[in-house]
């Protein structure tokens, strides 16, 4: 690891990560190897200090998948600044609003890389504002970015969906494979679901039966290199979107998810019934592309959000987020796409399966190393 004695100056990392106007034809950023070390071992400290489940108060926007779709990151951290902000051009205040992102920074997209390395540095320049406070009067540690785990951020399926692949090509296949292993590292200690304003459980995948209570999450340990059982869940899981008799059922099913190859599906009692125990108003998840970019399940109980405009540039999908606001009145704003489709669109999502990817978990690392925003109605966080 890099020498404890020096630092990132994380102000100026964050700046040159900025200029996305100047990205033309996808340029890529210039990464040191030893400045990616840096930001590992600062954040690694950060969700160390967290909970399993990470809480936050609103007002706060909630983002879906981004996919190392580095550009449109960059536009749902700008539509979060304030007019005077954006006149002043301070190009580091997106630390004074608050998000939560829900996973799937990496893999798909061209700029993964980016991604992970903004929104890491984003929670780092966040932690200097609030040290302070930490330091002065013992409170808990008062985020403003809370970023879940997604099922992209473990080990095998980040490994064959192409951010590795990607480091390797950027920094070498030794320096590229190192750092790509230091980052799961930091993956297995992010949370895995967060509760927003007391009311709104949020996570990757979706609901399990093994979610039992809140503390159900928070007793779950980290590091966890490999998610199984409520961890898988919270990752994986989706509804049940075919009409089969247990879909339809009253009562809360859950099933084996034959889409994804493990995990599980469950139907809209189930989420009722979540709600109904945990005394939730809405549980919000991503997972999945939405063509629209959300999507309500379970008598809007449920919420899918997907952040990633025309996904891999194959498809015809718009964007969106989710904002809560301080007296708990939530609106969507939806992304329109603003990249060219490609010839020969595919037009759907490519499932991620987790059944089917070499088991890399037991293998030495030098074995191998294989070659414009519109807003829906509000409605009320309170009853």
């Amino acid at each position: 690891m890099a020498d404890d004695n020096i630092t990132l100056d994380i102000h100026q990392f964050i700046k040159s990560h900025l200029f996305v106007k100047n990205w033309i034809n996808y340029r890529q950023h210039v990464y040191e190897k030893s400045d990616l070390l840096l930001l590992i071992g600062q954040i690694m400290e950060l969700f160390k200090m967290e909970k399993t489940l990470a809480t936050i108060s609103p007002p706060v926007t909630i983002v879906g998948d981004i996919h190392g779709q580095y550009p449109d990151l960059v536009r749902i951290l700008n539509s979060r600044i304030s007019k005077e902000e954006a006149k002043q051009k301070i190009v580091t205040s997106y630390s004074s609003n608050r998000f939560v992102f829900l996973g799937d920074y990496v893999d798909r997209g061209n700029h993964s890389i980016e991604c992970i390395c903004l929104v890491f540095a984003l929670k780092v320049l966040d932690l200097k504002f609030v040290s302070l406070l930490v330091i002065m009067f013992q409170i808990a540690y008062p985020t403003n970015f809370v970023l879940l785990r997604g099922n992209h951020e473990t080990k095998a399926i980040n490994f064959a969906y192409g951010f590795r692949e990607e480091l390797e090509n950027r920094l070498g296949k030794k320096d590229g494979f190192e750092i790509w292993e230091k980052f799961n590292e930091v993956f297995s200690f992010m949370p895995l679901a967060c509760l927003v304003g007391g009311r709104i459980l949020c996570m990757h995948g979706g609901i399990s039966e093994k979610l039992e209570s809140l503390d159900s999450i928070d007793s779950i340990v980290r590091p966890l290199p490999e998610v199984t059982d409520l961890a898988q869940d919270l990752l994986w899981s989706d509804p049940m979107d075919v009409q089969t008799l247990a879909s339809i059922s009253d009562t809360p099913k859950y099933a084996k998810n034959i889409v994804r190859g493990l995990a599980h599906s469950f139907n809209d009692a189930a989420v009722r019934d979540v709600c109904r125990r945990l005394n939730l108003h809405l549980v919000v998840r991503a997972h999945q592309m939405i063509p629209e970019g959300f999507k309500f399940n379970s008598d809007r109980k449920l919420l899918t959000i997907f952040s990633a405009p025309r996904y891999m540039n194959e498809s015809d999908n718009r964007g969106a987020t989710l904002q809560v606001d301080v007296n708990g009145q939530l609106s969507i704003s939806v992304m329109r796409y603003t990249k060219p489709l490609r010839t020969k669109a595919l037009g759907s999502d490519e499932i991620t399966r987790g059944d089917h990817l070499p088991d890399i978990s037991r293998k030495k690392s030098n074995s191998f190393i294989p070659s414009t925003f519109s807003s829906s109605k509000s409605t009320s966080l309170k009853k």
